[in-house]
């Protein structure tokens, strides 16, 4: 591995990391703490760190910080739920199993489609998985991908793809950053496997789905969106859009930020694709007494039955994370999670119309978003330096990711924001900009 990679020692294949952060040949200098000494002392440690929580946060793609019920974490921690696998056994994890279920069938009730897994690993899988779904259903080799699904989901989906004899082709995007539906019909021939694209996008658009799956269907493709479950509280849900696989990240359905993990994929589809759906799914049943039970009704991975057989090797799932997600939409029901919905999108649209305001900042792509969008000002990779500074984490400078989008900025709120934070930042802002004016640079 070492000679493939070009190193000639394993000590060459770290040189990227400093030399004072290395614990090589320094064990000898760490002290033997009894286990109150080595509290203290990481206790000492942590305090060296910068607390999340002084941030004024206005990051998102693809990892939103929501509130979270006080309920959820005692519920979702009790021993019985606590286990990141799906139990095998139904006669003794009923209750697991019911729960799982549950989330299934929140999980089908929010895309409107027949059949939901019970979770993956996380969004980008998710997403890869539905790509190889409809491989199997359609057995031909290209996929169109979306330019508005998260770079990351793109960037997994062709490792995964890569010596598969498949062949994908990236949709562009139009100059409001939607879907390019002119360059899709041209490029939604008869060999396509499938069309994948995000809603709301990477850059919190809303798609017109009902539009783009007119066009795949024409040209008998199957299609796939990427969404986020808490937009499907406001948004008309993908079944009801005749969309053939829904999937996404579920992380904001009751999971923390927590440095970008863990979350959890989901997946549903309609009932037609049920054989071809990856992982595993819960059923309920009745018992020898005439009982309800619950069991794996469906378990097509490579442990259960022959690999070559398998819809899936990679489909690992969370089920801690599903059962908080089935836990979070339980205590927050159908109004708490429209009221979260609605709250973020509204917060939003005024953190937007404030930023418009301002001389230096232009506002980016279309105006039908969700809860995230997309604005443009000069240096602004320096410009988030210096809200940073100020304890602001003003976005994601989308210029890191494609030239494209040099000094534009992906900005997200949610409903745990406040007009207050909101002001403060544009105020802060107003300041950095004038600061720029008084040394001469110009933005």
């Amino acid at each position: 591995m070492l000679k493939i990679l070009g190193y000639d020692s394993l000590e060459g294949l770290f040189t990227q990391i400093p030399d004072e952060l290395k614990l090589t040949g320094k064990g000898e200098d760490f002290p033997g703490y009894s286990e109150s000494q080595l509290r203290d002392y990481f206790s000492e440690v942590s305090r060296k760190n910068t607390p999340f929580t002084r941030f004024n946060s206005f990051l998102g793609a693809g990892a939103y910080a929501h509130y979270i019920p006080s309920a959820l974490k005692y519920l979702a921690m009790r021993p019985e739920f606590y286990t990141a696998y799906t139990p095998y056994q139904p006669e003794c994890s009923q209750g697991t199993l019911q729960a799982i279920f549950e989330y299934q069938t929140y999980i089908c009730e929010l895309t409107a489609l027949d059949v939901a897994n019970a979770s993956l690993y996380d969004g980008a899988t998710a997403l890869v998985e539905a790509v190889l779904m409809a491989l199997r259903i359609r057995k031909k080799q290209k996929i169109l991908v979306s330019e508005g699904i998260h770079p990351e989901y793109r960037t997994v989906l062709e490792t995964y793809l890569e010596n598969s004899g498949c062949r994908i082709e990236e949709i562009p995007g139009d100059a409001q950053g939607y879907v390019d539906k002119d360059a899709l019909k041209k490029m939604c021939a008869d060999d396509c496997v499938a069309c994948c694209f995000a809603s709301p996008n990477f850059f919190g658009l809303i798609e017109d789905i009902e539009e783009i799956n007119k066009i795949v269907r024409s040209q008998g493709a199957l299609s796939i969106v990427v969404t986020n479950p808490l937009a499907l509280a406001v948004l008309k849900a993908p079944g009801d859009q005749r969309v053939d696989i829904a999937c996404g990240e579920g992380q904001m359905l009751g999971s923390p930020v927590s440095f970008g993990g863990p979350g959890f994929g989901f997946l549903a589809a309609k009932k037609e694709f049920l054989r071809q759906v990856p992982g595993r799914i819960v059923g309920k049943t009745k018992d020898g007494k005439g009982n309800d039970a619950y069991c794996l009704t469906l378990q097509t991975r490579e442990q259960h039955i022959r690999r070559q057989n398998a819809t899936s090797n990679i489909c690992s799932n969370h089920s801690l994370g599903a059962i908080a997600a089935a836990i979070y939409l339980a205590l927050m029901g159908k109004d708490g999670l429209r009221k979260a919905a609605v709250y973020s999108m509204n917060l939003a649209r005024y953190m937007r119309t404030q930023l418009s305001q301002i001389d230096k900042v232009t506002i980016r792509c279309g105006d039908r978003f969700f809860h995230e969008f997309v604005w443009h000002i000069e240096n602004a990779q320096d410009i988030l330096g210096r809200l940073h500074n100020e304890n602001i984490l003003g976005g994601v400078h989308l210029g890191d990711i494609s030239d494209k989008y040099e000094n534009c900025i992906l900005s997200c709120c949610t409903e745990i924001k406040t007009k207050t934070e909101i002001d403060h930042f544009i105020k802060t802002l107003k300041d950095i900009i004038m600061a720029y004016e008084k040394e001469n640079i110009s933005l």
